[in-house]
Parts: structure tokens; C-alpha cells; sequence
């Protein structure tokens, strides 16, 4: 009989047929729906054989249908819920999690319950409804938390609450990743699990560096060293704008886990030529480059936003990256140009202050 593994291991060698026929041999009818979704989702990211999809659908949902442990049945409609939703059925996906929201209701051990009800979260979240997701790890918190059990099992739900976050936070963009990521951070550093903590505040700096460009396979290229296959990955996904943006990112990455070769990417992407950029456009630009170094190069940027308050924003951050590097003369001389009189007061203050400190 075989197991799960063997299973996912054909799905992921590509051999869907064999997989198909090992499907329902699983003893556990959660397995075979988890083994159904990867399958499905496999499939989808191949592109073939597309005419399986429904009929495998409608599989998962029965047999998801047919498991009589609460907890299970609830995991198993937000896989298929998972799965309805990244196949492109919205309707059917939605269903699926009014049905595995209440199933929650009737687990009756509030840590089994917590535990399922941030299963469910996960699933929404890579689902596209990161909304619902975050309020319903809120819950799953406060339940948790409010369980009346030995205190060490509680902390162990927490942990596990907090790895699901993290999990969720791997598989979305940087910007829907940031907030599981920071609730995740949050509850590792209170538990006092300094390596998981430490783990997660990296992940956060990186979403935080690639806020535009962060899909997940290009933070997860990143986060094992593999710069060129970052860089390859954003020219294969990205053009114009957005790619000139997501090569910036990388570099200032590179910089901040000191990679000096961040220096030669910033010399080859600003000498590809000048293009079109939009107004958003230009002030990342122009903040990348501060951050870069690149002090003179994100000036000319930042004389281009249009935005009065932008670019007061975009010029004053360069005003004091200058004082930064004691160049007080220019420093002022940039302040000067920031066109909010506010902003110009508070950075010529500012400017007073670091050259008369340094």
C-alpha cells in the first residue's frame, strides 16, 4: 500500500498518470484529498492535462464531504476550497470555506480547534483572501490563548500558529507576505523562540527591500544566496519599469547582507539607458538609489516627481543620506530645493543638528 510520499514524489517527477491510480490505495481519505490538491496543483502549473481538473475537483470535494472528524473535514474543504480558487472557480472555493468554517464550530478541544482554525487561515491566504485569513489567525490566537490547558502544550499551539503565518507569508507576494510575517515575528519574540524569531525578522527585511518585485520564488532565490538566479528569474517575469525596479531591489539586498557585488549590478542597471517611468516609478527609483548610495543618481530621479510632497519626501531622504557622509554643503543645498516649507524647516533642522553633533 502506499504511502503519501510516494505519492507526492510522482506528482512532483511529473508522472500524473501513476499518481492518478495510487490515489485512492491511501488508507487516510485526508491524505487522498491533500494528494488530489497536489496533484491538481501540479497540473495547473504544467499546463496539462487541463481536462482532468474538474472531474478532480469534484473528487476532492467528496471525499472531503465523507470524512467525519470535524477537524479533518474542516482541513479538507480549505484545501479543496484552495484549489477550487487557484483553478479560477470563485464561487465553488467560497463555498467550500463557508463549509470548512463550520466544521471549525464543531471541534469541540479548543488546541485542536485553534489548530484547525489556522489550517483554514493558511488555505485562505494562499487562496488570494488574505483578509479573512489574517482575522481568522486572530482567532485562532485567541483561542488559543483562552484554552484552559497545561501551559507548555499552549505554547506549543502558538509556535505551531506562528509557523503556519510564516508558511503563509512564504508563499505570497512581499506585500500581502508582510503582515503574517510580522504577526508571525510578533509571537516567536513574545515565546522567546530567538531562532525562529531571528528567522522571520529576515524574511520580513527582505519583503520590506523587494516590496514591488517579491514573488516568492525570487525571496526564496535571495534567501539562499542565489543572486543570478534572482536577477534571471525578474528579466523572465517582469519588463520595463517593473524589471528595472526588481534589479534595484536585489542590489539593495545584495548591499544590506554585504554582497559588494551590489555595487557592478547598480553600474550595469543604470547604464541599460534611459525609460519611461511613471510617476510611482520614479520616486522608488529615487528611493532605491539613496539607499544604494547612489546619492547624485537618485537626486536626478527625484527632481522628476511631479507630487510636491513626494518629492519633498524623495529629496529629504537624500538631504540626509548626504549629511550621512558629511556632505553638509550639499546636503543644505538639497534641502533648500524641498518645495513643502514644512518638510524644508524639519530637514534643514535636522541638517543643524547631525553637523553639529558630528
Amino acid at each position: 500500500m502506499p504511502v503519501f510520499e510516494d505519492v507526492k514524489e510522482l506528482i512532483e517527477l511529473g508522472r500524473f498518470e501513476e499518481a492518478l491510480e495510487k490515489i485512492p490505495e491511501l488508507s487516510d481519505r485526508l491524505e487522498r484529498v491533500e494528494a488530489i490538491v497536489e496533484l491538481i496543483l501540479a497540473i495547473l502549473k504544467r499546463g496539462e492535462p487541463l481536462e482532468w481538473i474538474p472531474t478532480l475537483l469534484e473528487d476532492a470535494e467528496y471525499l472531503a464531504e465523507s470524512i467525519e472528524e470535524p477537524a479533518d473535514k474542516a482541513m479538507a474543504y480549505s484545501m479543496v476550497g484552495y484549489a477550487y480558487r487557484a483553478a479560477g472557480y470563485v464561487e465553488e472555493s467560497e463555498t467550500c470555506f463557508a463549509n470548512a468554517l463550520d466544521e471549525l464550530e464543531e471541534i469541540e478541544d479548543p488546541l485542536q480547534r485553534g489548530a484547525a482554525i489556522g489550517t483554514t487561515a493558511y488555505y485562505m491566504a494562499l487562496a488570494g483572501d488574505s483578509k479573512s485569513a489574517l482575522q481568522m489567525f486572530d482567532v485562532a490566537f485567541e483561542v488559543i490563548t483562552r484554552a484552559t490547558v497545561d501551559y507548555s502544550k499552549k505554547v506549543e499551539g502558538l509556535i505551531a500558529l506562528a509557523g503556519l503565518m510564516e508558511d503563509a507569508g512564504d508563499a505570497l507576494h512581499s506585500k500581502k507576505a508582510l503582515p503574517f510575517y510580522r504577526t508571525a515575528f510578533d509571537i516567536f519574540d513574545k515565546l522567546h523562540v530567538n531562532q525562529r524569531a531571528g528567522g522571520v525578522e529576515k524574511k520580513i527585511e527582505l519583503a520590506e527591500t523587494l516590496y514591488e518585485t517579491g514573488r516568492p520564488e525570487i525571496r526564496r532565490a535571495l534567501l539562499e544566496g542565489r543572486y543570478r538566479h534572482a536577477l534571471a528569474l525578474i528579466e523572465k517575469l517582469y519588463t520595463g519599469e517593473k524589471r528595472l525596479i526588481g534589479k534595484l531591489e536585489v542590489a539593495l539586498w545584495m548591499k544590506r547582507v554585504n554582497n559588494p557585488a551590489y555595487k557592478e549590478l547598480v553600474r550595469e542597471v543604470l547604464g541599460e539607458g534611459n525609460l519611461e517611468l511613471s510617476q510611482v516609478g520614479v520616486q522608488r527609483v529615487a528611493g532605491l538609489l539613496t539607499h544604494l548610495g547612489r546619492l547624485e543618481d537618485a537626486l536626478s530621479f527625484a527632481l522628476r516627481i511631479e507630487s510636491p510632497e513626494r518629492k519633498s519626501g524623495a529629496l529629504r531622504g537624500i538631504a540626509l543620506a548626504l549629511a550621512g557622509e558629511k556632505r553638509f554643503k550639499d546636503a543644505e543645498k538639497v534641502a533648500n530645493a524641498i518645495p513643502t516649507p514644512e518638510i524644508r524647516a524639519e530637514t534643514l533642522r535636522d541638517l543643524k543638528t547631525l553637523h553639529g553633533s558630528g
